[in-house]
């Protein structure tokens, strides 16, 4: 069966070309109904861990799934019972932490340990802290009281200080987007990271660190505060908490996480700092812009705190679409231009020997960008995902295979000798 799109050969039974992408069956280069990711998913669906998180499976995303929700009940748990030191400093790096737990997880990166998240992490926290200091204490202490203390006092719109609101609601996000930017684009410009998956990881990891530090700098009074537990307000804390866990750190980390990919570009090699990444750029302070404008002007309004939360959702949303779309035009469009170069013996991401689908369980083709039956990116598949399907490690000069046949690895006395599994 010839693909309509890139012309390769398939077997009759494919659903989709193995090479591609392309639904075989409905003929949808665009694959609009099925996530070239997580296939049994839609494309426009409000899906957050397959979304930042792109190479879990069906199954090890229910573990992160499970994992967050029941850290989070623990979190709202210690808000209910005005533990607020531990609720505020858990929500701020729930997020962030079970972030490092994946890449780790996953071992994303053969030739990097996750050591390199983790620098990113921190140097990516210390510019957050000295931008919330220089804003939140240092310079605009004065704005920032006015503004929160009229906030508090609910006098009504007509009692903001716009000049406040154009600080903390404009220039802050833009600021912080460009710190968030920075680390994140020093590596996604290596070689051995260029890829647009690699680039939305180290922006998500970046915005969720920043969104962490940020958080316990804005909140610092409660840690000093002389009463470890408090009694009241508590319905209240509930609602900041929730924003603090969910809601912000992933609006900054999604927003980061496009700006970043596009930095990336599709294919090998990074595109750099072209016009596609400065307009992803714009959305992405855009985007926290219009978050904060919201939650700060909502915040005079009765339930404004509430009001908020469903306004940070909403923006949530769009992002997580955003992204989405971003990764499915990214990866058919890249395996488009792959499958007309060549056969894809040369394509670092494609299988080499025929092995077994992580998302399906069922034959991938040697030389296979996707998987013909469910239709899941082998790019998106981490690398310990393959090692456990049997991928073997590639050793130098092994050619392609036709698609149907079984292309076995060099034999046991001439294989590269293994590296005991150390996967790092």
């Amino acid at each position: 069966m010839a693909c309509p799109t890139c012309s390769s050969d398939n077997p009759e039974v494919a659903s989709f070309c193995y090479r591609c992408g392309t639904s075989l069956r409905a003929g949808d280069a665009k694959r609009t109904a099925s996530y070239a990711v997580q296939s049994a998913e839609g494309v426009t669906q409000f899906a957050l861990i397959s979304t930042v998180m792109p190479h879990t499976s069906r199954h090890s995303a229910d573990n992160y799934r499970w994992a967050v929700i029941l850290a989070g009940v623990l979190v709202l748990a210690a808000t209910a019972l005005g533990l607020l030191p531990i609720a505020i400093a858990a929500a701020a790096f729930l997020v962030p932490l079970a972030y490092l737990v994946y890449i780790d997880d996953v071992n994303l990166w053969e030739e990097a340990p996750t050591a390199v998240v983790v620098g990113l992490f921190v140097a990516t926290g210390a510019l957050s802290v000295l931008v919330s200091l220089f804003f939140f204490d240092w310079v605009f202490d004065a704005q920032w009281a006015s503004f929160a203390g009229g906030t508090r006092a609910r006098g009504g719109i007509g009692s903001m200080s716009f000049p406040a609101l154009l600080i903390f609601a404009v220039l802050l996000p833009v600021v912080a987007e460009v710190a968030k930017n920075v680390f994140a684009v020093l590596l996604a410009a290596q070689p051995q990271f260029d890829d647009m998956i690699d680039g939305l990881t180290f922006g998500v990891a970046a915005g969720t660190s920043y969104a962490a530090f940020e958080t316990c700098v804005v909140y610092s009074s409660v840690f000093t505060a002389q009463d470890f537990r408090t009694t009241s307000g508590i319905a209240t804390w509930m609602v900041v908490v929730v924003n603090v866990m969910v809601v912000k750190s992933l609006i900054y980390g999604t927003a980061t996480g496009i700006a970043v990919a596009s930095f990336s570009g599709k294919g090998e090699g990074y595109d750099g700092f072209t016009p596609a990444y400065f307009a992803n750029f714009g959305l992405a302070v855009g985007a926290n812009v219009v978050y904060w404008l919201g939650v700060r002007l909502m915040a005079y309004l009765p339930y404004g705190n509430s009001l908020g939360l469903v306004w940070g959702f909403v923006v949530l949303a769009v992002l997580v679409v955003k992204v989405r779309m971003m990764l499915q035009v990214a990866l058919l469009e890249a395996a488009v231009e792959a499958a007309a170069v060549g056969d894809g013996s040369e394509d670092r991401r494609s299988t080499f020997v025929e092995t077994f689908c992580p998302e399906c369980e069922n034959v991938l083709l040697a030389n296979a960008s996707f998987c013909i039956v469910c239709g899941t990116s082998v790019r998106s598949s981490s690398r310990q995902a393959r090692l456990a399907m049997g991928m073997p490690p590639v050793p130098a000069g092994v050619g392609a295979a036709p698609p149907g046949t079984l292309a076995l690895p060099p034999a046991e006395e001439d294989a590269p000798e293994s590296d005991g599994g150390a996967g790092k």
